[in-house]
């Protein structure tokens, strides 16, 4: 219900001071929702933060009645406006008086139960022309605005004949023909900045305005008081701004000419005034207490970008989103506020239930791997449970078990006991604590010796990663994960794991409905990460959002909020800030502060706000550059502040305090410790707790780029050395820490070779070893603690570096050491064509067989990964060859299924308990040899048949003519793979397959598992044993493979394990969700045709599945690619291998699809062909499949079309499946 009031009621009332009085209009005028205007002004609280600028000491009641007055205000003007437009009253010259006992306020009033609550709805109030003294409707507006805050009646006669009188004086002087543009005060106050502008060296400020009061033409102007000063003076109670407002009302105009600097020229300016006021009293209304130009925690016209995000996290939050994977890249130049509006917004979603995250990049850093950076944005994240499990509520404490409990179930011990070593605080979560022996342990048999090893590795690393996602977003809780790429150094090599991880979330619903990624880099195209792989896929939805310089209204707003003036105002100052600094933000703080050492901007005591004049401010110089800028800035410190941060630009945009100060006297650099408070003060840095960060990358680049190349270099090896001499004074905290950081600096004083300079640095042969023997070591720690590769590489590449030139005679193991670890690297990261190049010079190095073969065994791996299959092949042959274990030169099935029969008789008397105790292969060729046919991946036992056979052969006769050793246990499994392909002995390709097992119980090699179970479960024990122990068997190699990080063989794994579990009573609809998930996880990039191996006999599984379910191909078809092109794929692969299992598997789905459709006839045909290539061939699963839905054709045509020979198949197949 409505109730109204006049305003000399309202005044005094009690509902003049309730602080939510106002709500009901602030909500009708935003011109932003609240949330979006809540982002942009950092009106949100976490974790105790105050946003809000500090204010002088009033009264709640008085800062209550000041707001509410001020919306009173705004409706009255709103109000006026109107009237004015339709009686005539808007023109200025109209005389008009406005009777404060008119005034009406309608207030609403709504009751709960007893209490009782009331707002402000609206204000009414009749315009009258003057029949006595004439005043505009300004003056007339700004007594009723006095009334209004002074919460007084009357205005005293006094006052009221002083305003007038200086109202007067204003109109006869606009009205007269010599009127001058400015007035006595504007001709005071740019009197005052001229003398403050010219004087600087004098200390005649606090004189000058008293000479500027004797000049004698001047002397009589300045007995009639200004409009403000006779209010400030009568009503001392009274807000600064609220004076000056009512002053400036009481002298504006409509004619669109001032009467003074800062006089109204429309209502609308009143307007906008009081809604600055409405929407922001800390800023526009309330005095401050410190009067320092203040930018505050805010976003200046970012309003449009906020709501785009915000749309989205909306979406997201309430489950009406697409369901897709959001991802938003936000592009702009440095210093743009980039990374502020994202942060904003992370800091705002975190106090509405989401999670904030954020991985970010040092450019003066290398641990700087997407991975590494992802792996701290997780241990910021268990970080942030701790504090909620101590601090939250009961559905926090809920969501920290649910989290702890999702973990433990998806990674298990062992893989928690890994990823703790990169995210420390995920044991502390799970409540699984690790002794620092266990992790010295791990750390040991974690040190990668080989390629092959370094790649799973990093795929175990990476499996874990996105293992640990996935039991965190399944939880349901949203997570903002910000990936801040804005200070990534240039020529990082760029992991392809953010990739991955985007493409992993996506094909997995439960994960990409609760996770919003936002990416900040730079302007340019290329800037950023490359989400083309994942772009096209059916569940992402990838937009970009740019971020501009600054538009003049927008910085306009910037300047009016740090000097806490209306816009109009600031409007002129703004305008030749803007063509200064061409709207780049960090350029005008810098442009700003420079304005008020040179004092063109100054503080006015008196009057309590900033003044300048826009004749004197464009004279101040400027660089043409924000560089520039800060040059200037820096130049004019003090020399040994200078240095000071010089030396600190050498860390970083960070730099740790402890570590800092061990630099003391380093260079004639002392007291570090004040010279960085300086730092702090002048804004270069900022500070919190022992660590001071530059408070942008900007200035740390410029400070880091005064000194030349040459003397940065000697200066950072002064650094590093300094360091590591002084650890032993260092706090036992940063010990670890000061070690990495001495190396970094150490690692910069090498020379790079700019503008054609070699810049070298002069070190000793003794001093060249240690450094490289340090980097050997800390690339090593780089790979074990943290699978960051590409650390390891900037470390290994500059401890080549520094390698003596006569290393190799001198320094052979370190040396050797040193490119065979890079060499890894290489592999890892996929650079190929630079591993072929280094390998084949490191072979000319080598000295002994042994480290040769470590070479050979890096580029077969790199032939099969690249997909060089015959070449890998021919290495393989050519490296056996020199090692005295040649493989035939050619290779026929009669060969084959020759030394396979001779085999068979030689191996059919081993026991699984002659395995565990049969000697070991103790001899270092034969072990080498075991190592190079190992290294062969699983698919080449489906792809190249004849030679699979071949090298499982060889592997067996070594392991009994030389001792056992881990291959061994792959070896057995492959033979009775191809005893069963080939010679179709069941029996004794299951008793090979179980000494295989029993081989691999004895070395538990989890690197090898994939390679042994698959064909061992997945292909032998199927003859012999039930179905579902198969499946169990193959459940646990894909889960402990994944662990390992055989990515290679897990998706080989899958594919068997899921035709098992078509025929192990597995419902068809979660199959096919299983089904189409290893599919996604087999194609890389749709648009270029970029899929794994095994993918198109995946895909065609999946089909087969489709047809069973009857569901129509389309959605699948419109993911991957059509059931026809994926046959015509299989086609040509069997027509380029000849591989008989391919074009098995192609009758194989036809059948199967044939019988979906009821076209029995066609699908018998096809059984046919299936037939004809023999059984065991893809697997038992097929071989079962076929021989069910072929014997249930023939009983249905017998019975429906009494087709001859129809029954005997029928009775066949159930015979056949009885006898299995």
């Amino acid at each position: 219900m409505t109730e109204t009031i006049s305003l000399s009621q309202w005044m005094p009332s009690k509902w003049a001071t309730v602080e939510t009085a106002g709500d009901n209009v602030k909500k009708r005028v935003s011109t932003w929702p609240q949330k979006v205007s809540d982002v942009a002004k950092g009106e949100f609280n976490v974790n105790g933060d105050n946003n809000t600028i500090q204010e002088t000491t009033s009264t709640a009641d008085d800062k209550a009645y000041h707001q509410n007055a001020v919306v009173v205000a705004y409706l009255l003007v709103q109000h006026i406006m109107g009237a004015a437009q339709s009686t005539g009253y808007g023109n200025g010259s109209t005389k008009i008086n406005v009777d404060p006992n008119s005034i009406k306020v309608i207030l609403r009033v709504e009751e709960e139960g007893a209490s009782q609550s009331c707002s402000v709805d609206s204000v009414s109030v009749v315009l009258e022309s003057s029949t006595g003294t004439q005043r505009s409707i300004f003056y007339s507006l700004g007594e009723v605005l006095l009334i209004l805050f002074s919460r007084h009646e009357t205005i005293t006669p006094q006052c009221r004949t002083t305003l007038l009188s200086r109202q007067e004086s204003l109109n006869e002087r606009h009205e007269g023909a010599n009127c001058a543009a400015d007035t006595f005060d504007s001709f005071q106050d740019t009197m005052q900045r001229a003398l403050l502008f010219l004087d600087l060296e004098e200390g005649g400020g606090d004189t000058m305005m008293d000479d500027l009061y004797n000049l004698p033409e001047k002397r009589e102007r300045t007995m009639t008081p200004s409009t403000f000063s006779t209010i400030c003076a009568n009503y001392p109670t009274l807000p600064m701004s609220v004076c000056r407002l009512i002053a400036d009302v009481m002298e504006g105009t409509n004619g669109g000419v001032a009467l003074t600097k800062t006089s109204f020229t429309s209502l609308e300016e009143v307007l906008e005034d009081l809604k600055r006021m409405m929407f922001e009293p800390n800023v526009f209304l309330h005095n401050p207490s410190d009067p320092k130009i203040d930018f505050g925690s805010r976003l200046y016209g970012r309003e449009e970008e906020i709501s785009t995000i915000l749309s989205v996290v909306d979406g997201i939050s309430s489950g009406q989103g697409s369901g897709a994977l959001e991802i938003i890249s936000v592009h702009g130049y440095s210093g743009s506020g980039k990374s502020f509006l994202v942060n904003q917004i992370g800091r705002y979603i975190s106090t509405k239930g989401w999670i904030f995250l954020e991985g970010k990049f040092d450019r003066m850093k290398q641990s700087n791997a997407p991975i590494s950076v992802m792996m701290s944005a997780f241990e910021n994240y268990f970080v942030t449970l701790e504090s909620i499990k101590c601090w939250g509520g009961s559905d926090d404490l809920s969501y920290c078990y649910k989290v702890a409990t999702k973990i433990t179930e998806a990674l298990g011990p062992d893989g928690i006991d890994s990823l703790s070593r990169f995210i420390p605080s995920l044991n502390r979560l799970v409540g699984i604590e690790v002794t620092d022996n266990d992790r010295d342990g791990n750390h040991q048999s974690n040190i990668v010796r080989t390629g092959e090893e370094s790649t799973m590795y990093e795929q175990r690393i990476e499996y874990l990663l996105c293992a640990l996602v996935d039991a965190i977003l399944s939880v349901g809780r949203p997570i903002l994960l910000l990936y801040d790429a804005n200070t990534k150094c240039e020529g990082l090599v760029e992991s392809e794991f953010l990739q991955k991880l985007l493409k992993h979330i996506a094909d997995r619903a439960s994960s990409r409905e609760h996770l919003l990624f936002i990416e900040c880099c730079g302007k340019k195209e290329s800037e950023g990460l490359d989400t083309s792989t994942i772009a096209s896929h059916d569940s992402v939805n990838v937009s970009r959002i740019d971020i501009g310089e600054f538009s003049k209204p927008a910085l306009n707003d910037a300047i009016s909020y740090a000097l806490r003036l209306p816009p109009r105002v600031t409007a002129p100052l703004s305008e030749i800030i803007h063509i200064k600094t061409m709207g780049n933000i960090l350029f005008v703080i810098q442009f700003m502060k420079s304005l008020e050492k040179s004092k063109m901007l100054t503080y006015n005591l008196s009057e309590r706000q900033w003044v300048w004049d826009t004749d004197i401010v464009p004279l101040q110089r400027i660089s043409d550059s924000v560089a520039g800028l800060l040059m200037s800035k820096l130049l004019n410190l003090n020399k040994s502040v200078l240095d000071c941060l010089i030396m600190a630009s050498c860390f970083g945009s960070q730099i740790n305090m402890p570590i800092m100060e061990l630099l003391d006297g380093l260079r004639g650099v002392t007291n570090i410790g004040k010279n960085l408070v300086i730092g702090v003060e002048e804004g270069i840095l900022e500070k919190a707790g022992p660590l001071y960060m530059f408070s942008h990358n900007s200035l740390q680049r410029t400070v880091y780029e005064i000194t030349p190349q040459n003397i940065r270099n000697q200066l950072h090896l002064d650094i590093g050395s300094t360091l590591i001499s002084k650890s032993a004074s260092a706090p036992q905290e940063v010990i670890e820490e000061l070690f990495s950081v001495a190396l970094s600096h150490i690692n910069k004083s090498l020379p790079n070779g700019e503008n054609g300079q070699s810049n070298e640095i002069n070190l000793s042969p003794s001093q060249r070893g240690v450094f490289a023997k340090l980097n050997l070591k800390a690339g090593q720690k780089a790979i074990s603690n943290s699978a960051d590769f590409a650390l390891a590489k900037f470390h290994l590449n500059a401890g080549m570096a520094f390698l003596p030139e006569q290393c190799w005679h001198d320094q052979y193991d370190l040396a050797f050491n040193l490119h065979i670890e890079y060499a890894n690297v290489l592999l890892v990261q996929r650079e190929y064509e630079e591993l072929d190049t280094h390998c084949k010079v490191l072979l000319l190095k080598a000295r002994c067989v042994e480290d040769q073969i470590k070479i050979h065994e890096l580029l077969i791996a790199y032939l099969f990964r690249s997909g060089k299959f015959p070449e890998a092949l021919e290495h393989v042959r050519s490296v056996l060859d020199t090692l005295g274990f040649p493989l035939p030169t050619t290779v026929d099935k009669d060969t084959v299924r020759a030394v396979l029969e001779a085999l068979r008789n030689a191996a059919s008397g081993f026991t699984p308990e002659q395995m565990r105790t049969f000697p070991l292969m103790t001899e270092e060729v034969p072990k080498q040899a075991m190592k190079i046919m190992g290294s062969v991946p699983i698919l080449l036992t489906f792809s190249s048949p004849t030679f699979a056979a071949m090298i499982a052969c060889q592997m067996t006769q070594l392991s009994i003519q030389h001792g056992l050793c881990a291959e061994s246990a792959v070896a057995f499994g492959n033979l009775g793979f191809a005893i069963n392909s080939v010679l179709q002995d069941f029996n004794c390709g299951y008793a090979m397959g179980n000494l295989g097992l029993a081989i691999f119980q004895r070395f538990k090699s989890n690197t090898l598992i994939l390679k042994t179970y698959v064909p061992i479960f997945g292909f032998l024990k199927s003859w012999k044993e039930p179905l579902q122990s198969c499946s169990e068997g193959l459940c646990y190699a894909v889960h402990e493979g994944s662990l390992a990080g055989d990515r290679g063989s897990v998706f080989l794994a899958k594919a068997v394990l899921n035709r098992h579990l078509l025929v192990n009573g597995c419902k068809l609809s979660e199959l096919r969700m299983k089904q189409e998930s290893l599919c996604r996880e087999m194609m890389y990039n749709k648009r270029e045709k970029k899929f794994g191996a095994f993918f198109y006999q995946s895909l065609g599984d999946l089909y087969t599945i489709l047809s069973l379910i009857g569901e129509p191909d389309d959605r699948v078809a419109s993911i991957f690619i059509s059931r026809e092109e994926c046959e015509k794929a299989l086609l040509e692969i069997y027509s380029s291998t000849k591989n008989t299992s391919v074009l098995q598997l192609f009758y194989y789905h036809r059948f199967i699809q044939s019988f979906a459709v009821r076209d029995f006839e066609t699908a018998l045909n096809y059984c046919e062909e299936y037939d004809k290539l023999g059984s065991g061939i893809i697997s038992r699963i097929t071989d079962v499949a076929t021989v069910f839905f072929s014997g249930v054709i023939g009983f249905v045509l017998a019975r429906k079309t009494k087709q001859d020979g129809m029954l005997d198949i029928g009775e066949h197949r159930r015979m056949q499946l009885q006898m299995w």
